[in-house]
């Protein structure tokens, strides 16, 4: 990966790990940090027979395939890319494809996933999602959900059904309302955020945000550490609150100082 590929990635560090959790014996989660592109995606597969991994796996291929052209260092940060529409398009792109081969392959039948992803271009950061994967922005002090779960206990605190805290223990928090692969046609919610200096992007699976409280995260955020340090702190806390499901974590930042460029950290665990 070329340091000077992309004036944007060299401003960008990012940490990513996925891990099976305490009960499943599998991982259908699946996470792709791309610092070169500017490009993090996270996805939660769900159906029969280790078909969740299947489509979340698929989903992210078939994104980065979509993206790949529009995201070389040759344009990225050109004006002549509308941003909104190629990942709009990538996202409805992959549904198609989850779609097709559940409906190819019986034993992949009803499978599907939830999508979190953020595009890092020119200061700003493109989010889209569907279902209840989520992104949280850090920034210092406050932990903010850009985020809305697609989930049927959202929908009930949205109508004021629920409070917010009988949602987090709703036995129905799970069921989703929205998810790629499911249908023909998905929805996406699109959302552009201003990155302001020092802010913590987190994109993460309910493995993390059903069992590990936004106060815990957001302390865990603030100490003094790597990104990998809090990564791993993060699927240690939902761990040790059971690790009821599998715990995938994106953490992304920009360097405080926009001008800095020297150097940028990516990994995944």
């Amino acid at each position: 990966m070329s340091n000077n590929a992309n004036k944007n990635s060299s401003k960008i560090d990012a940490f990513g790990i996925t891990d099976v959790g305490q009960v499943r014996d599998h991982n259908e989660d699946a996470i792709d940090c791309d610092i070169e592109r500017g490009m993090f995606i996270l996805a939660d597969g769900m159906g029969g027979h280790n078909a969740g991994e299947i489509a979340s796996a698929l989903a992210i291929e078939s994104i980065k395939h979509a993206l790949y052209d529009v995201l070389t260092p040759e344009i990225i940060d050109s004006e002549i890319v509308d941003y909104n529409d190629a990942l709009y398009e990538a996202i409805t792109y992959a549904n198609t494809e989850i779609f097709e081969q559940a409906l190819e392959n019986t034993e992949y039948a009803g499978m599907g996933t939830t999508l979190v992803m953020s595009l890092i271009q020119n200061g700003k950061a493109l989010i889209a999602n569907v279902g209840d994967s989520r992104l949280y922005v850090n920034n210092g002090e406050t932990l903010t959900q850009l985020t809305t779960d697609h989930s049927l206990v959202q929908e009930m605190v949205d109508n004021g059904y629920l409070s917010e805290d009988e949602a987090y223990s709703a036995v129905s928090r799970n069921l989703i309302t929205r998810a790629l692969g499911i249908s023909e046609e998905v929805e996406v919610d699109l959302i552009e955020h201003e990155i302001q200096p020092g802010d913590i992007f987190l994109l993460c699976s309910d493995g993390l945000s059903d069992l590990v409280l936004d106060e815990e995260i957001s302390a865990i955020l603030n100490e003094p550490g790597s990104l990998s340090d809090a990564g791993k702190k993060l699927v240690a806390a939902a761990n040790e609150k059971g690790g009821k499901d599998n715990i995938s974590v994106i953490l992304i930042t920009m360097r405080k100082a926009f001008s800095d460029d020297s150097g940028y950290e990516a990994s995944v665990a």
